[in-house]
């Protein structure tokens, strides 16, 4: 997904990512081979051919990786710490990816979601087709190094000091 720079508002180091959980959904999602990347993008779309080709040159960024996640779906907000933080300039578009790889555990996970606009997230499932998405989840990107809290669409920034 894309996350714009208008809807961040401020340069920060990331610390974590939230997700807003649908209550829905009522069992723990296990996540086998699960990877997190950030990286900026040029764009305020994603181009379905490749998720690679998204990013600018040089700035997809592993932060967080599990043979295993587990969602502990009693937290409304669920979180995940990043184990390295990211800094975010506040100038670029941000891409967030995640991939697993799931084999034998339910990954079943639905979030709280909102109308982004066309091409915002692209997903692969099942098949090396490209799907293009209209919603992205409620989130939080939470850390440091910046001035204030703010909230954009869907997006919260929280910030320490």
């Amino acid at each position: 997904m894309v996350v714009l720079s208008s809807e961040i508002g401020t340069a920060m180091e990331i610390s974590s990512i939230k997700w807003h959980k649908h209550p829905s959904t009522s069992t723990n999602a296990e996540n086998e081979n699960f990877k997190l990347y950030l990286g900026l993008c040029g764009s305020d779309q994603l181009n379905n051919g490749s998720f690679d080709g998204n990013y600018i040159s040089g700035t997809k960024t592993l932060v967080y990786s599990s043979d295993l996640l587990i969602v502990d779906m009693n937290d409304e907000w669920a979180e995940i710490i990043l184990d390295a933080p990211y800094w975010y300039d506040g100038t670029g578009n941000l891409i967030i990816e995640i991939e697993w790889a799931n084999e034998t555990h339910d990954n079943s996970y639905y979030n709280h979601e909102w109308y982004a606009g066309d091409n915002r997230c692209v997903y692969s499932q099942g098949s090396p087709d490209i799907v293009s998405y209209a919603l992205l989840p409620h989130m939080i990107l939470a850390g440091t190094l910046a001035l204030e809290n703010s909230t954009f669409a869907s997006i919260k920034v929280e910030l320490g000091q």
